[in-house]
């Protein structure tokens, strides 16, 4: 059986996933978003702090826009498929912003573009809600 991750280990695999996404893992900007301090987020991150408090682990996993529960996983592979589960909610998520505010017209347009989109794909056209 392989050995658990350390919490450095999984902190490095939260940075790794969210510069993956255009998410800042520089300490700075962390501590800046979260109003930690940026030296123990590094302590955290290279091992020197390994019982850092729930405090600091919500700020950590809220900036990155994941689950407190990131951390129950014990591999790589655990934490990796736990974080996989976000990306397509954040990329809809993305999609809904851009398109607030556009005419009927412009959402008719992204519509076909999606609709398009999923065809090439080779998926089924969506299952719409009745209205």
């Amino acid at each position: 059986m392989a050995r658990a991750l350390t919490l450095s280990e999984k902190l490095q695999i939260l940075f790794e996933y969210g510069e993956s996404r255009g998410i800042s893992a520089a300490y700075r900007a962390i501590a800046e978003a979260t109003g930690e301090n940026a030296t123990n987020i590094r302590k955290i991150h290279r091992g020197e702090n390994i019982n850092p408090g729930l405090k600091i682990l919500r700020a950590l996993v809220k900036y990155f826009g994941v689950g407190l529960s990131y951390f129950d996983f014990d591999t790589r592979a655990g934490c990796e498929a736990y974080l996989a589960q976000f990306a397509p909610a954040q990329a809809v998520d993305e999609i809904k912003l851009r398109a607030n505010g556009m005419s009927e017209e412009g959402l008719a347009a992204v519509r076909n573009m999606l609709d398009f989109v999923r065809k090439a794909e080779g998926l089924p056209p969506p299952k719409l809600p009745k209205e």
